[in-house]
């Protein structure tokens, strides 16, 4: 890119950021949905945070209206469209928080999504309601329409649940609504054919990888041979505008990096003694490099782990991984599942000069490279060796979050009204938030925007240009992976790091998944099955609770009723029959020895279509005839309470360091405390006494000093 052009998309990419933020009300962060400890491909029990709109795909030209879309423009009062969601917070421009009042959404998002709900109401005649889902999104899109009563019209089904709705079959196809998004300014919007159907929709122009790979630039400026005659560095980001980005040059560059960083001690609290060339979680390098080949796990032909590019791509992570120019922070205790983010983590630490980074997380680890007035990098994966740089096959893979469908249930009137509304929504969205005429001159000066929310040192005189020349060749070749959305990329997770580890005699990729295809045609066979029928199929197990069993010492385990100890709730057959359950009692309870024991029973029941839950609880087995009082102590520093605090919310537990009786077992939980000297509207200090019951009855207390303090 030509300095002049650059410097225009600079300044204009400056001016939009500076016309959004005239929205009015000040700006505040938003609240981040429920989740992000979890990995993304570990069991899909979380949902991830509903992705804030900054990025970016290719879109241009409102989509061409039907001769009959005058006709179906509602008159009179608006046609009201439900549009679902696991967290309104972040998508609902009026919702305001509980308890301080203020508005949930970032006021420049929230501005422009007024201007868009404006320009629904004009155009189509259309007002959105915008509904939190009230109990989990599986489940309840699930009852819902079985129920004849879909809970919405437009469901937002948080990233990684997309295979078990699916699953359910209770999403519409939407074939027959595809001409709504053929205009560039909305295709962006319609995900491609899953299982030869459209489904899904998706309401974030994507224009980076959510794992790409960054590196630091600063580490590499030391490595002596990565400079050319002149003693200037070459960067990865040189060799992919020079053309000269390929594996091979990757290997060569790691090489050397870690040669120069052999012996170099690395700093505390990281995984490895010393610093390493590239250190990652080795199931998105892999994923880089399948598609760097031309691979995928699904693709436009179907399945594609085993095809000749996948297997070349997984290989190329064989022999990085082989070589030590690869490394893992270490697995969990399945022996094959990288520690999520840790590599990221170790890589804002300095700790490794590469890493495929989670997106949200990048921003952190620039800050903590410029705290250190280090730079960090991003560029495209590298290419296979045979590809040209123009090659189609050549792409960057980017594994999505969020999509949209619509309900069985809804009537084609109001589905075709829905997808009108939804495309008209978040096409002026996306023009209201850039402050231009166009979703294609939104995404070209959204790039910079990007960037600098990602820590990039877009100004960088020597860098900065290159930085923006590098994520814009990656939006360029992005390619959707649908592997999460059809419920397989758990199963490659697990086939790639058995093979990298050498479990179960899987020597290598190519042996594992040829191996284990009959894992993943089950799992597409299943669906295929499933989405040709006309039912929807229940596919949410019961929710099994349970509760600590405590017995005496001496107790015959055969008298024990294990039922009267558990209760499970299906979400649709209601309440189970626990005496229909099966148990299974831990080798490690002994019933003639005090003590506590952990995850002791498990009961599993299943509902009427097959799903099973399950539960284990923990035995306690105590003595009986102990007469000695249990021992309690106070912690060292204790917690303050606020004034007017309600004394019911107070945790008393927080303030015992320990609680055991005569046998160690823990009575912490037995808590009470005596409160007839506490008062929560004066400010002050108050004893408490805080007394626990050890399970033969014998008592025993500490009396604490309770501080009321009143708010700074």
């Amino acid at each position: 890119m030509r300095k002049k052009q650059l410097g225009a998309l600079l300044m204009s990419a400056c001016m939009a950021a500076s016309m959004t933020a005239c929205g009015g009300g000040d700006e505040k962060e938003p609240t981040p949905t429920p989740t992000q400890a979890a990995s993304p491909t570990q069991g899909t029990t979380e949902p991830t945070p509903t992705p804030t709109p900054t990025e970016a795909t290719e879109p241009t030209g409102e989509a061409e209206p039907t001769p009959t879309e005058e006709a179906n423009v509602p008159q009179g009062d608006p046609v009201v469209i439900r549009y679902g969601t696991h967290w309104v917070n972040d998508l609902d421009p009026n919702h305001v928080d509980e308890v301080s009042g203020d508005y949930t959404m970032k006021e420049t998002e929230r501005q422009a999504a007024l201007a868009a709900l404006a320009a629904v109401k004009e155009q189509l005649n259309v007002e959105f309601e915008f509904i939190q889902y009230s109990a989990n999104t599986t489940e309840e899109l699930m009852t819902s329409v079985l129920a004849g009563n879909p809970v919405c019209d437009l469901a937002l089904i948080w990233g990684g649940a997309e295979g078990t709705v699916l699953a359910q079959n209770v999403l519409q196809q939407l074939d027959n609504y595809a001409y709504i998004f053929e205009g560039e300014e909305t295709s962006w919007m319609f995900y491609d054919k899953l299982y030869g159907h459209n489904y899904l929709m998706s309401n974030v122009i994507r224009y980076k990888q959510r794992w790409p790979l960054i590196f630091n630039i600063s580490m590499i400026e030391k490595v002596d041979s990565l400079k050319d005659a002149n003693g200037k560095t070459i960067t990865p980001m040189d060799h992919y505008l020079n053309g000269t980005w390929t594996w091979s040059t990757f290997t060569d560059y790691l090489t050397k990096i870690q040669a120069y960083y052999a012996n170099t001690a690395a700093p505390d609290g990281t995984v490895y003694d010393t610093i390493q060339a590239y250190e990652t979680d080795h199931r998105f390098a892999g994923l880089s490099a399948m598609y760097s080949a031309g691979g995928a796990i699904y693709g436009n032909s179907g399945l594609e782990p085993d095809s000749e590019a996948s297997i070349k791509g997984v290989q190329y992570i064989e022999d990085l991984f082989e070589k030590k120019l690869m490394v893992d922070p270490g697995v969990y205790d399945d022996g094959f599942t990288p520690q999520w983010t840790t590599a990221a983590s170790d890589f804002g630490a300095g700790a490794c000069v590469f890493t495929d980074c989670p997106d949200w997380w990048i921003g952190g680890v620039a800050s903590s490279a410029a705290d250190r007035g280090e730079i960090i990098g991003i560029v495209p994966w590298p290419r296979e060796d045979s590809l040209s740089i123009d090659d189609p096959e050549y792409s960057q893979a980017i594994t999505l979050g969020d999509s949209v469908g619509v309900l069985k249930g809804v009537s084609p009137e109001k589905t075709e009204l829905a997808l009108k509304a939804y495309a008209v929504y978040w096409t002026e969205y996306y023009k209201a938030l850039g402050g231009v005429d166009s979703v294609v001159k939104y995404k070209e000066e959204s790039a910079l925007t990007q960037l600098r929310d990602m820590g990039m040192d877009v100004f960088h005189e020597e860098y900065g240009d290159k930085i923006l020349e590098c994520f814009l060749a990656i939006g360029d070749k992005l390619v959707n992976d649908y592997s999460d959305l059809l419920g397989i990329r758990e199963t490659w997770d697990k086939v790639i790091g058995k093979s990298l580890y050498g479990l179960e005699g899987m020597s290598s990729y190519d042996v594992a998944v040829k191996a284990n295809m009959n894992l993943f045609t089950n799992v597409t066979s299943n669906m295929e099955s499933i989405l040709a029928s006309n039912e929807v199929h229940d596919n949410q197990p019961p929710a099994v609770d349970g509760s600590t069993a405590v017995f005496a010492a001496g107790t015959d385990p055969s008298t024990i009723v294990w039922s009267e100890h558990f209760t499970a709730k299906d979400s649709v057959d209601g309440e189970l029959d626990m005496t229909k359950a099966e148990y299974s009692v831990s080798d490690s309870v002994d019933f003639a020895t005090p003590g506590s024991y952990g995850d002791a029973v498990e009961a599993k029941i299943s509902d009427a279509a097959g799903n099973t839950g399950s539960k284990k609880i923990k035995v306690i087995v105590y003595n009986p005839n102990n007469t000695t009082a249990p021992t309690v102590t106070a912690k060292a520093e204790l917690p303050t309470v606020a004034l007017d605090t309600d004394t019911t919310t107070i945790n008393w537990k927080d303030y015992i360091e320990s609680a055991v009786d005569a046998d160690n077992i823990d009575v912490k939980d037995t808590v009470a405390a005596d409160l007839s000297e506490l008062d929560t509207t004066t400010a002050g200090t108050y004893n408490v006494v805080l007394t626990v019951t050890d399970y033969a009855g014998n008592t025993g207390s500490v009396t604490v000093a309770v501080e009321v303090v009143a708010a700074e």
